[in-house]
């Protein structure tokens, strides 16, 4: 059997390719050998890989586990988010007739005439129908096999003095074929259903279905049998669901408490509204779309929610301020909704115009992440019309008739004094500009520098706390099926010693795509819940890995599931060359290095196949013709020693799949020895198969790794430090450059490096194109480029402050979520500069004889409540996350360190920071720069008329 693998790029029309493969295959079938079965094209994906796990185990016959296995398999298969459920650990049925070779041999029987008597003793003859006038009759000429006792009869050699059946030469049963693969769970043989989704499918409502009919299914089991559920994603959907909807609840509740504490009740109503809003009409576009809703939808609501009500805030502050003005609540909103409309635009379409590019993500990681933008790109869409149309009508019927600056002195003091003192502090940095520009750079530099030297390297998605784990078990060597459930319990043995191990689930051999260099099995291991244990799941991984390193022979990997896209392994490299030997030759050159001379890997594997020992049996085919004896019958004599020779088939009654009759020798004759002992019937007699057969041992080949059209092999390995991967991956690249790997070779990496590079090249240019765009956007608004750059520098300002956070709280870059923190805070963060400038421009144009450091002083005071409130709305709706605690109000529930917190604190941490550091710096360093040509200019006329009068 040959396999071939055809990968395409993510994101191309599936049907499309499996058209052409096929049309392909149809192409170039005839040239197959004589005898070859048709070519088997199977669609392998994401949605191959099982959700959920369900094992029947106990101390029972494998029929009566495969029997209920089959009943429970009937009921799941018609829910309609299944796609497939494969049953593991149970071989098929056959119907077995195991031949005494002495009476064959005695009674003349041969292999041909088992088969043509069993074939022509198993039909259905239509014998057409008869009309007889006074009635019509169908006619046939039954003569299938129903049952074991049907195989008996049938005759298989004839003559004149008796008639030999099948029954006289063979004890015939209904048996298994002979295991390939044995399943394993915490320590019981088992039989096994893997269930797959359909693509798109909703998990939980699966999950309920399965659970709805296992609650039933279970008073039918004998009480020798149990159920244990597995490898259940579901659990940790329904358990990222219940968070973040507990987070965005929480989110809601700290936002709205920040509004009406600093606004008033009416006001923050108002605004409030704008949530469910926005999140309906997101709902309704992405329904509309046929988009599903997952957890990275969710996730983009809390992320959105902080920004969505930055419009709001504008419009009713400035209604606000015009109220205590003296204009009615009607004036008030009308002329904010006027005046705030093109900086809302502004502000509104710089943040979208972050979020454009990256919606467009391709890949492999972008088809998982895209739902994160394309949710905030409607909720903020959402949030414009909203702000612009539905508020001011609100307002102006249900608005505050009072200004809420006036209302209450308690309530809006906090705010008045924030404002007088900070007017107090930023007239000093408006006068001097220069100094105020230099330090501020000083400080970013600093920040920047420090976190060159003491970074915490850089990782590719998330650092999660593990509750699973992938096993992989290799072993060299001809096992047989037994010897390999002998290792897999090994294994399991030492597991199940680990503290803090839920489930355990091991199976010997492999799936077609997993297929590798002394793979002999594999499984996965379940942690308890970090609440039932008291280390941590890292720990448990280790000692994972320490409880199996003193076994003999075997290599055990531990890869954790740490979440997000997965990997064969962080570190892959492909080799390639024109030859098999060049490129096994580098494989080994390379392996050897990894494993002597570098530090900190682990896991080290290669694709190279080590060779094993098959039995080939060679056919004298001159002799063999001059006894009348063809190669397919001694191939059909040597199946008899093996899986046995297939005769026909037949369908029981209790069975809803045929089943096969195979014929073969008792175990005491299956060995390889045993083909010496063979006799074949020919016209001269019974002829020993040894005078024209020899069995020679030889070299197996199971494997030619070929891609791209040349020989391949690849080396992977993993590391001990997650974050270290890239440093590990730069030092194997700098050893292979100088490195001699042979004639011709070249390698690549591949995997998690590859997609790594693929990243940060896509969110380097999803990063420029946000900023073009933002800057044809700002020139359009305010006719300035240096305006323009003062608004954008906020950005650079914002990646400063991820630094800083990462620095402080002591955690690695992410290349997937802190650059898409980044690119959402160039979004963000230039809000405050637009509201800032466009106020400035406002003021000076209103009075153009008033000195421009007066304008700037009094556009930072009128504007700094709705850049405070806008920046930390955003802030509280993720300052939960940031700092490592899950909230749920409804609940009330507190989960610290939880996996979904450890999954989004980074994003959440770089945007608090990036977020506070940048509002910060932007109420200082903005003024100033405002200030700066100004003050140039003055001192550039001070200089000339200094020069002039020394000249004079």
């Amino acid at each position: 059997m040959q396999e071939f693998f055809l990968e395409f790029e993510v994101g191309f029309d599936i049907d499309k390719a499996l058209v052409d493969v096929k049309q392909g295959v149809e192409e170039t079938k005839y040239q197959l050998p004589l005898g070859a079965e048709d070519p088997q094209i199977e669609e392998y994906s994401e949605a191959s890989f099982p959700v959920m796990n369900i094992s029947i185990v106990g101390g029972s016959s494998v029929r009566q586990k495969v029997f209920y296995a089959r009943e429970l398999k009937d009921r799941i298969e018609p829910i309609e988010q299944i796609l497939e459920v494969r049953m593991t650990g149970a071989p098929e049925e056959v119907l077995e007739g195991v031949i005494d070779k002495a009476k064959m041999e005695s009674y003349g029987v041969t292999l041909s005439d088992i088969y043509n008597s069993v074939a022509s003793n198993n039909l259905i003859i239509p014998g057409g129908k008869q009309d007889t006038g006074r009635g019509s009759f169908n006619i046939e000429v039954p003569s299938i096999i129903e049952s074991a006792k049907d195989v008996y009869s049938i005759p298989v050699k004839v003559s004149k003095d008796a008639i030999v059946t099948l029954g006289d030469v063979a004890t015939i049963k209904r048996t298994f074929k002979d295991f390939t693969s044995y399943a394993r769970v915490n320590g019981q043989d088992a039989v096994t259903l893997e269930i797959s989704l359909r693509e798109s499918a909703n998990a939980i409502d699966a999950s309920n279905a399965i659970r709805d009919i296992l609650s039933k299914f279970k008073d039918e089991l004998p009480e020798n049998l149990s159920i244990v559920i597995s490898n259940d994603d579901t659990v940790y959907a329904s358990l990222m669901v219940k968070e973040l909807n507990g987070n965005i609840i929480a989110a809601v509740v700290l936002i709205m408490v920040l509004v009406i504490a600093s606004m008033g009740t009416r006001v923050s109503m108002l605004v409030g509204l704008s949530i469910p809003f926005c999140f309906l009409m997101t709902y309704l576009i992405l329904y509309s779309l046929d988009m599903e809703v997952n957890f990275l939808v969710m996730m983009g609501l809390l992320l959105g929610m902080g920004m969505l009500i930055d419009g709001s805030i504008v419009i009713t502050e400035y209604a606000d301020k015009k109220i205590a003005e003296g204009l009615s609540r009607a004036e008030g909103y009308a002329l904010a909704a006027k005046r705030m409309f093109y900086p809302i635009v502004a502000s509104t379409g710089t943040t979208l115009a972050a979020f454009i590019p990256i919606m467009f993500w391709p890949g492999f990681t972008g088809q998982f992440m895209r739902y994160l933008p394309i949710t905030i790109f409607f909720v903020l869409s959402a949030s414009l019309f909203y702000s612009l149309v539905v508020i001011p009508v609100l307002g102006s019927y249900f608005g505050q008739k009072v200004s809420a600056l006036n209302n209450n002195e308690e309530q809006t003091s906090f705010f008045v004094r924030l404002t007088e003192w900070y007017g107090k502090y930023i007239k000093r940095f408006v006068e001097n500009p220069v100094e105020t520009f230099l330090a501020v750079v000083s400080v970013l530099l600093i920040i920047i520098m420090s976190y060159a030297f003491s970074g915490k390297g850089t990782i590719y998605f998330a650092i999660v706390d593990p509750v699973q784990a992938n096993i992989t078990v290799k072993a060299r060597g001809n096992f047989s099926a037994l010897e390999t459930k002998e290792i897999i319990e090994q294994v399991e043995e030492r597991f199940l010693e680990v503290e803090g191990i839920k489930n355990v689930y091991l199976r010997s051999g492999t799936n077609w795509w997993q297929s590798g260099a002394d793979r002999i099995g594999g499984g996965f291991i379940e942690t308890l819940e970090p609440s039932q244990r008291d280390i941590s799941g890292f720990e448990i991984m280790d000692r994972l890995k320490a409880s199996t390193k003193d076994l003999p022979g075997i290599t055990v990997e531990v890869e954790a599931d740490i979440g997000g896209p997965s990997f064969d392994s962080p570190i892959e490299l492909d080799v390639f060359g024109n030859t098999e030997s060049d490129v096994n030759d580098a494989v080994a050159k390379i392996e050897n290095y990894m494993r002597n001379e570098m530090t900190g890997l682990n896991n080290i594997f290669s694709s190279k196949a080590y060779p094993s020992v098959e039995w080939s049996v060679d056919v004298d085919k001159q002799k063999a013709a001059q006894l009348g004896v063809s190669v397919s019958d001694v191939g059909a004599l040597v199946q008899m020693l093996t899986n046995g020779f297939k005769v026909g088939e037949y369908r029981p009654d209790d069975a809803k799949d045929e089943v096969e009759i195979r014929a073969r020798f008792p175990d005491s004759d299956r060995t390889i020895t045993g083909i010496r002992d063979l006799n074949v019937v020919t016209k001269q007699g019974t002829v020993p198969v040894s005078s024209f057969v020899n069995v020679v041992p030889k070299e197996n080949r199971e494997t030619v790794n070929r891609k791209n059209g040349k020989y391949f092999q690849e080396v992977g390995a993993g590391s001990n430090d997650d974050s270290k991967v890239n440093q590990k991956i730069e030092e194997l690249e700098s050893w292979l450059q100088e490195t001699d790997l042979g004639n011709e070779i070249s390698y690549q990496f591949s995997g998690m490096a590859e997609e790594t590079e693929e990243v940060n090249n896509f969110m380097i240019v999803a990063g420029l194109t946000a900023v073009f765009m933002m800057l044809l956007m700002l020139i359009t608004q305010f006719n300035s480029f240096y305006q323009s750059l003062i608004i954008l520098s906020s950005v650079t300002i914002s990646f400063v402050g991820v630094l800083l956070g990462l620095l402080i709280t002591g955690k690695s870059f992410s290349t997937t979520m802190t650059g898409i923190s980044i690119v959402t805070l160039a979004g963000i963060v230039v809000n405050n500069n637009i509201v800032l400038i466009d106020t400035f421009n406002k003021l000076k144009e209103e009075a153009p004889h008033l000195k421009q450091s007066l304008h700037i002083v009094n556009a930072c005071k009128q504007r700094l409540r709705p850049i405070v409130l806008t920046s930390l709305t955003t802030i509280f709706g993720l300052l939960p996350l940031a700092m490592g605690v899950s909230l749920d109000l409804i609940s009330r529930d507190i989960v610290v360190g939880s996996r979904i917190v450890d999954w989004w604190s980074n994003l959440a941490v770089s945007i608090v920071f990036g977020l506070g550091f940048s509002t910060f710096v932007t109420l200082i360093l903005t003024p100033a720069v405002l200030a700066l040509p100004y003050a140039l200019m003055n001192e550039y006329k001070k200089y000339f008329q200094t020069e002039s009068n020394q000249i004079q």
